[in-house]
């Protein structure tokens, strides 16, 4: 299991510690720290969406809600 955590060195405390210890419980791990530059967020908000920008673009087949046959058994 590999886990990332991207935090400022100051912002590390025994609640950090101690959330590893139970996330990785009697198992042996690899610590490993560098510097990382910040990524600016691109919020939902901020992106410029138009309706209907994909009209014509995308296909849903006839039998879509058709039953799957991978399915069938479930369906009894």
């Amino acid at each position: 299991m590999q886990t990332t955590y991207k935090l400022k060195a100051d912002e590390l405390n025994n609640d950090f510690l101690n959330s590893v210890k139970v996330l990785f419980h009697g198992k042996v791990i690899e610590i490993a720290v560098s510097d990382a530059e910040p990524q600016q967020e691109e919020h939902l908000s901020t992106l410029t969406r138009k309706a209907g920008a994909l009209a014509g673009r995308i296909k849903i087949s006839d039998d879509f809600n058709a039953p799957l046959a991978d399915f069938a058994e479930y369906e009894k």
